[in-house]
């Protein structure tokens, strides 16, 4: 047998019934957050973290002078947004909302046409938080504050790493806050 031939190679897919049925599942999830509210509210959500994302990041008293220069911000907000979209997908009663929420969101940073959110979008890192999650345990927290300060070049700096676990706690803590006083229904 050649390298070329793959005679010997099954592939097994579930059944076109099992797939419309899932379809079906799908749509039905989504008239109900339709009839419900949640749709509205997912949007809501969006467009509050919307508005708490395009306000100056540099508005924290806290915040030491150097994390406010050069590309410093971009990193930050990277890591904001990361950490906005984890949340959602995390702590949102099903994936439509959170799809809905994130949708939302990215839909007004695009409209205001900000360089910044450009490069957040092209920004590597994504796939750094996303492993550090994927771990999970107690350390995930600490796991992101380590990958941001290797994306900062600043590789297991506390300083970095503390502020990397700043940013993803305190967004967590505001996407858990905006979404309670949503108070999605069932």
């Amino acid at each position: 047998m050649s390298y070329k031939e793959d005679s010997d190679i099954k592939i097994f897919s579930g059944s076109q019934a099992d797939a419309d049925e899932d379809f079906l599942r799908q749509i039905e999830a989504l008239d109900h957050h339709r009839h419900n509210g949640n749709i509205e509210k997912a949007r809501q959500l969006g467009r509050n973290l919307y508005e708490l994302v395009k306000e100056d990041a540099g508005r924290e008293k806290d915040v030491d002078p150097e994390f406010k220069e050069g590309k410093m911000p971009v990193k930050a907000g990277v890591l904001a947004m990361f950490t906005a979209e984890a949340a959602l997908n995390m702590y949102l009663p099903s994936t439509q909302l959170s799809t809905i929420a994130i949708a939302e969101l990215h839909r007004l940073l695009a409209k205001i046409n900000s360089p910044v959110y450009e490069k957040i979008l092209e920004s590597p890192a994504y796939s750094f938080y996303y492993l550090c999650l994927r771990k999970g345990g107690d350390d995930a927290v600490e796991e992101i504050g380590r990958a941001f300060s290797e994306h900062c070049r600043h590789e297991g700096e506390e300083k970095y790493v503390r502020y990397g676990r700043y940013i993803y706690e305190v967004v967590t803590k505001e996407v858990l806050k905006q979404i309670a006083l949503m108070d999605f229904a069932d």
